[in-house]
């Protein structure tokens, strides 16, 4: 049933997509490497030396023929450039002949055209061990930490996206660090494809990120409107590449220019997403919460410490013509203080709320327990005793028709007064455990009926506006009910407010609820018994709240309650 239901998911859909993509170009370019012949020299991705000519190379091993900046031309009697025209132009891999034993490039070497015989080995697998340490540590740990969370908690967004992001990621760390080979324009093998398929992935990366910060720690009000905008936020990167990379094509030069352009533009791509990921990473900040602030801070700054190095020290430099200021493992090593940040938080603040299930199931059996003594001790100590007491009454009652009619009057009188407080007490547990008013009027109904209790003779008009709901999951329901009251009662308390609004909506699968006020607005640090029920009643249904200033004065509460959430304690976490 949770296969079919995955299978159900667009979203879902996508992950399992963009996770497959940047596996299958890990194993292609892994696979590649590892079983297909080649020359003893790579191409740095860093540098990205290409030229109308040829491509810049450095030797793999030192037994190599190759030197540090050779400039490879020709190969086997052919200019690179035709091999590259080649390898760009279809039908690609179709009729694709392995490498002999040797070929025969021509390089510039000191101002010279050199001809070298180059033997055709399997690439040293040395290299692949020799990897910088901080980009395997935080390739290997970013993975191992994003798969970790998602298994425990398949449907959360935030968790996916960052399942999305390091998927990305290792697949360009692969690339980058296997690079690709001039013979790779010649044969051509499955890795040119592979490569480019990583780059393109590259940029999703960031996108993903991107979106990651949109939804959390709290959704974007925007979003709620605007669902579809989150779109723009893969389209747009992608769709740069695609018109860059076809003006890039109408510049003329060659293909080895245009591969040289591309390296610029993939840079310029990437600079201009890691800038929105800065005013992002800011925006998601100055949205979350006072509580939840503790919560996310040390993300919040290694994060924004390793995207500014990033684009200071790498893709801005690429983008502008220039090598990187540092290699990929520096740059890894700036990256890595974010995977710790988020293993820390996960430990010690719950970040992406990844024991919400567990702790939630706890506390419901928990209070169900305390429910079940408390009604124990009101049925035995109050009911019990009212109800004996109505039947030897009765008995009395019965006794004295027969001797005294007129007695029984009081008597009855009595019965009477004991059976409507009986009543009123099993309401008053009744209560307690549900409002009423939601059986009988409906959420909308019966919140419609408080809100007017709770405003009548303080001389503020409030308006409940709703949409036709859908039949809500009971937690949802009451949750929805207390946080409500509790807004408007601290509204009527504390806003000195004329007029306010509680809007209920349907967006998407949640309840979205907000209470606005044009009052004196709210203090962000004061976090009172009532403020913090509020958050604790959201995150009991799996959703969350924000208090803050709205647009126009005064403030407003936003609660967004998954309409499927609805805590099962029978249910152990995934």
């Amino acid at each position: 049933m949770r296969v079919r239901g995955r299978l159900r998911d667009p979203a879902w859909m996508g992950v399992v997509l963009v996770c497959a993509m940047s596996l299958l170009s890990i194993v292609t370019m892994a696979a590649t490497r590892l079983l297909v012949a080649a020359e003893d020299a790579i191409i740095p991705t860093g540098a990205w030396p290409w030229t109308a000519d040829g491509v810049g190379v450095r030797p793999l091993t030192s037994s190599s023929v190759f030197h540090v900046d050779d400039v490879v031309v020709a190969i086997d009697g052919r200019s690179l450039a035709d091999w590259a025209g080649a390898a760009l132009s279809p039908p690609w891999l179709l009729g694709a002949k392995p490498l002999g034993t040797t070929i025969q490039a021509s390089v510039i070497r000191d101002g010279a055209v050199v001809d070298l015989s180059a033997p055709i080995q399997q690439f040293p697998v040395a290299r692949l061990g020799g990897a910088p340490v901080g980009l395997v540590a935080f390739a290997a740990g970013a993975m191992i930490l994003a798969l970790t969370l998602v298994v425990r908690r398949p449907r959360a967004t935030a968790l996916r996206l960052l399942l999305v992001a390091v998927a990305c990621d290792v697949a360009t760390i692969v690339a980058w660090e296997l690079s690709l080979q001039p013979t790779d324009l010649v044969v051509p093998t499955p890795f040119l494809y592979a490569f480019g398929v990583a780059s393109v992935i590259g940029i999703v990366f960031w996108s993903a990120l991107l979106h990651l910060l949109v939804v959390y720690p709290v959704r974007a009000r925007w979003l709620a409107t605007r669902p579809a905008a989150v779109g723009v936020v893969y389209v747009a990167p992608l769709a740069a590449l695609g018109i860059g990379a076809a003006l890039s094509a109408l510049g003329g030069g060659g293909p080895l220019v245009w591969l040289d352009r591309l390296g610029q533009l993939l840079g310029a791509v990437c600079s201009a997403m890691i800038v929105l990921l800065l005013v992002a990473i800011v925006a998601a900040w100055r949205r979350t919460p006072v509580p939840r602030r503790p919560q996310v801070r040390l993300v919040g700054i290694t994060l924004f410490i390793a995207a500014v190095a990033t684009l200071l020290l790498t893709t801005l430099q690429v983008a502008i013509g220039r090598e990187p200021l540092v290699t990929r493992g520096v740059e890894a090593l700036f990256a890595l203080p974010v995977i710790a940040a988020i293993a820390i938080a996960v430990v010690r603040d719950r970040l992406f709320q990844v024991d919400l299930l567990m702790s939630s199931r706890a506390r419901i059996v928990a209070a169900r327990e305390e429910e079940r003594l408390r009604l124990r001790r009101e049925l035995h100590d109050g009911l019990g005793p009212t109800l004996a007491a109505l039947g030897l009454k009765i008995d009395a009652a019965r006794a004295a028709a027969d001797d005294d009619p007129r007695a029984v009057a009081p008597l009855l009188d009595e019965i009477r007064a004991d059976v409507r407080s009986v009543l009123t007490e099993v309401r008053t547990m009744a209560r307690g455990l549900r409002p009423p008013t939601i059986d009988s009027l409906g959420l909308v109904g019966g919140l419609r009926q408080q809100v007017e209790a709770l405003a009548g003779g303080t001389g503020i008009a409030i308006d409940v506006v709703a949409d036709e709901l859908p039949e809500l999951p009971p937690g949802v329901e009451v949750a929805g009910y207390r946080i409500v009251v509790e807004a408007v009662t601290n509204l009527v308390r504390h806003a000195a407010a004329t007029t306010a609004s509680v809007r209920l909506i349907i967006d998407h699968d949640m309840l979205r609820i907000d209470v606005s006020d044009d009052g004196v607005g709210v203090d962000e640090g004061a976090i009172g018994v009532g403020t913090r029920s509020m958050y604790e009643r959201a995150a009991e249904v799996g959703g969350e709240l924000t208090i803050g200033p709205a647009p126009g004065g005064g403030t407003v509460v936003t609660a967004l309650l998954p309409l499927g959430s609805s805590p099962r304690p029978a249910e152990a976490p995934s």
